[in-house]
């Protein structure tokens, strides 16, 4: 979603990627600092919380990132592809 709005700015107001980047930011803060007291990890006796997981979520966020951001300048270098002006007038 933020390589989408990235050309639009940062702010949401004028379609940038503020909403985005927030929720992303927040996701990696609680993916960090793991569950809390009040989560359903805790309730289920943290069966499902491992240590190998949070760097394999990172990885497959940032492979997942590379892909998106891979496909759409891709894309993008294509539409552009027939926009180029001649070297020389004749």
């Amino acid at each position: 979603m933020a390589t989408i709005r990235l050309p639009n700015g940062f702010f949401n107001q004028e379609g940038g990627f503020e909403y985005a980047a927030s929720l992303g930011l927040t996701a990696a803060g609680l993916a960090v600092t793991g569950p809390g007291r009040l989560s359903l990890d805790h309730a289920l006796g943290h069966t499902v919380n491992r240590g190998w997981m949070l760097p394999v979520a990172f990885a497959v966020a940032a492979a997942a990132t590379v892909v998106t951001v891979g496909a759409r300048s891709r894309r993008l270098r294509r539409s552009r592809e027939g926009e180029q002006e001649a070297l020389f007038e004749e």
